[in-house]
């Protein structure tokens, strides 16, 4: 008896709704393929000895698996070998922030007229005149904060240099003109204050680790060095000029309009944006292209896609943070970089440079006072080139905490021996030989201001530690200066600097050829013991 359960449907219902069971039937033969039987053109036919995998003829059997990635990208990357083509490979990366070191330049000379390294001149002047750079060098730090991400980098670089060539050519056309020299001050200190935020930000997002020490304490510390050595310098061997001559202002003047000048040519054709803000823009071809033109030669390499990969990985630990996330993680990181600032402008303040020509009028007389000077300009720029160049070997926390060591034995040496009655060569000797620690305790500076903040408040805590160094610098020199009490200044300098020794050694972190990821997650805790 049939199963009604199993049974097939009625005839009137087989229709095209309901399709006939589907069976292991062959499928028909498709046009460009073999049939069964007939081997593939290409390949051996059945039967015929396969290849041989290099397993099988291994020496003990299959090799070994590759070992496994980590699970957390490295964070310290070693520096391939060769200095020179090291070099030569990431120049571009120096070239491209190198504009804003022309404007730098110009930056120290005006802070060494401003602390009394000047010649004579003939108007009547008054503090305004020596405090118009730093208040300017403040109002454009505060004016680039609020245009964060907003312009590019490359833009402000330009308006920078056009203000430093205009600010040189007022000085150099002007004769004795009290009014049109303050006004060139501000211009050149807004400049600086322009570039200054945006420029050490993009300096740490364009090197590469293992260079990245050097050329941000090259752009920094070294231009701003070099600047206060030049005014020196030109101002020691002039000759004592006459009232219609052309005057030591005229030819600061000349030499701020060529900085400004060339800032401008080389900025507009050297200058590349971050490859981290393309990224952070959802722009990853241009950031390839950015980072391609960041070598040379500019092709496209293994490194390349590593880089992107790390600044992806860079990006995306930051994005996980609130704008109050990144600000609680960035003040204690600000009030280490701040006071290390401080105590940078307190080195080559005017009192440091009055005392100085003090002890060298009582002990030398004017004979050879300029030697003395260019001495001192010598000593400072010394002290901050050779931890510059220096800076992937030997480290950051290393030149810092010895140079605020010495430093401070320095300083109290200076204020015990400081005796307007005595004759005081060694006052000169041993501020001398303060300015060079104090360049080597610095240098180091720029790079952590490089790599510490969080990238979403990165620019912002930049500009305000400027502004912090620059507002000392401000309410320095335009206290009065008691050369019969200089010695207090050295002794409060010297507790001060003791202070930063004890604060670099505890809390500051050694970040010698790490990415932006790993020196930021180092200053994420306060307390770092490690060299």
């Amino acid at each position: 008896m049939q199963n009604d359960k199993f049974s097939p449907p009625p005839l009137a219902m087989q229709n095209d709704k309901y399709p006939p069971p589907t069976g292991f039937y062959p499928p028909p033969a498709q046009q460009g393929y073999p049939q069964p039987g007939h081997p593939q053109p290409g390949y051996p036919p059945p039967g015929h000895p396969q290849h041989i995998t290099p397993a099988e003829t291994y020496a003990g059997g299959a090799p070994p698996p590759p070992p496994m990635p980590p699970r957390d990208p490295p964070t310290r990357v070693d520096p391939p070998t060769g200095c020179w083509q090291r070099n030569q490979k990431n120049k571009p990366q120096s070239n491209a922030v190198g504009s804003a070191g022309l404007i730098f330049i110009s930056g120290g000379m005006n802070i060494a007229w401003a602390i009394g390294f000047r010649g004579p001149i003939y108007y009547q002047s008054t503090k305004h005149n020596y405090i118009a750079w730093f208040i300017g060098a403040i109002i454009g730090a505060l004016v680039t904060m609020a245009l964060t991400n907003k312009v590019a980098k490359k833009y402000v670089l330009q308006f920078a240099s056009v203000l430093v060539a205009i600010g040189g050519l007022i000085i150099a056309c002007t004769h004795n003109n009290g009014a049109g020299t303050t006004a060139a001050c501000y211009l050149d200190g807004i400049a600086n204050g322009l570039v200054f935020a945006p420029f050490m930000a993009l300096v740490g997002e364009i090197s590469v680790p293992y260079m990245r020490g050097r050329t941000s304490a090259s752009l920094e510390q070294l231009c701003f060095g070099s600047g206060i050595f030049i005014q020196i310098l030109y101002v020691s061997y002039s000759s004592p000029p006459y009232y219609n001559d052309f005057t030591t202002e005229n030819t600061k003047g000349v030499l701020s309009t060529i900085f400004g000048v060339l800032a401008l040519i080389i900025g507009s054709f050297k200058t590349i944006e971050s490859p981290v803000l393309m990224l952070a823009n959802n722009d990853e071809q241009a950031a390839i292209d950015a980072l391609r033109r960041l070598q040379k030669p500019a092709v496209l390499t293994e490194e390349t896609y590593e880089l992107l990969a790390e600044h992806k990985r860079y990006l995306a630990y930051n994005k996980d943070m609130s704008k109050g996330e990144s600000i609680s993680k960035a003040l204690p990181t600000f009030l280490r970089l701040a006071y290390l600032r401080v105590l940078n402008a307190m080195s080559i303040s005017s009192y440091v440079a009055n005392t100085y020509a003090i002890a060298i009028i009582l002990s030398n007389g004017l004979a050879h006072l300029n030697s003395w000077y260019v001495g001192f300009g010598l000593c400072r720029l010394l002290g901050t080139l050779i931890p510059s160049f220096c800076m992937e070997s030997l480290g950051r926390k290393k030149p810092a905490v010895f140079g605020l060591l010495v430093s401070c034995g320095l300083a109290f040496a200076v204020g015990s021996q400081y005796n307007v009655y005595a004759y005081m060569s060694q006052v000169s000797v041993l501020i001398m030989i303060f300015e060079f620690f104090a360049g080597l305790a610095f240098s180091s500076n720029s790079a952590y201001l490089a790599e510490a903040y969080p990238m979403g408040v990165k620019q912002h805590f930049i500009g305000f530690t400027f502004v912090t160094e620059i507002f000392v610098f401000l309410i320095i020199n335009v206290c009065d200066f008691k050369f019969v009490y200089a010695h207090n200044y050295f002794y409060a300098m010297g507790a001060m600097y003791l202070a930063g020794f004890i604060l670099g050694v505890l809390t500051l972190p050694e970040t010698r050829r790490m990415t932006l990821r790993g020196a930021q997650e180092q200053f994420s805790s306060f307390v770092n013991f490690r060299f």
